[in-house]
């Protein structure tokens, strides 16, 4: 397996490479982070999400950096990571980190179809609340911005299991 780059991938032994355990780790992670570079600027940051059918989804207002920085590049890269614990060890570099996390790159957009809006804002509440019947308020629906990350390639990774 390589990088995009086409550099080899290290450490093989803790490649996830089946995509229903990627999905798995991507269930499991509460958060999701984003990267993101306008004119050489890079910017991370972390949101709530929910993931379906190879997409990404997280919710923003109208305006601020996010909105700024993808205006200006569509392209990002995202990670999660889950059951992350540490390993201490007798000798300083023996330590370890167990750990499950997925790496990926893809393009963002802004959803403007008001049904998958909802349907993206449905999953999020139920990503983190349950399943359940939820109204959005107009005034709330109004002042936010549901974003869609198209998965491009995703990698997993485990360690200390």
């Amino acid at each position: 397996m390589a990088h995009e780059n086409g550099q080899p991938m290290r450490k093989q032994k803790n490649l996830v490479s089946e995509q229903s355990e990627i999905e798995a780790i991507l269930q499991k992670a509460l958060v999701l982070r984003v990267a993101m570079c306008r004119e050489g600027q890079p910017y991370l940051v972390p949101v709530n999400f929910a993931y379906a059918d190879g997409r990404l989804y997280f919710h923003t207002g109208h305006k601020g950096m996010k909105m700024d920085f993808l205006a200006a590049n569509d392209r990002v890269c995202f990670e999660v990571d889950t059951e992350v614990k540490l390993l201490p060890a007798p000798e300083p570099c023996a330590w370890g980190v167990r750990y499950e996390s997925v790496v990926g790159f893809g393009r963002a957009k802004i959803v403007q179809d008001e049904a998958e809006r909802l349907a993206a804002l449905r999953l999020i509440m139920e990503r983190y609340s349950g399943p359940g019947e939820f109204e959005f308020p107009a005034a709330n629906l109004a002042r936010t911005a549901v974003v869609c990350i198209e998965i491009e390639e995703m990698t997993g990774r485990r360690s200390g299991f």
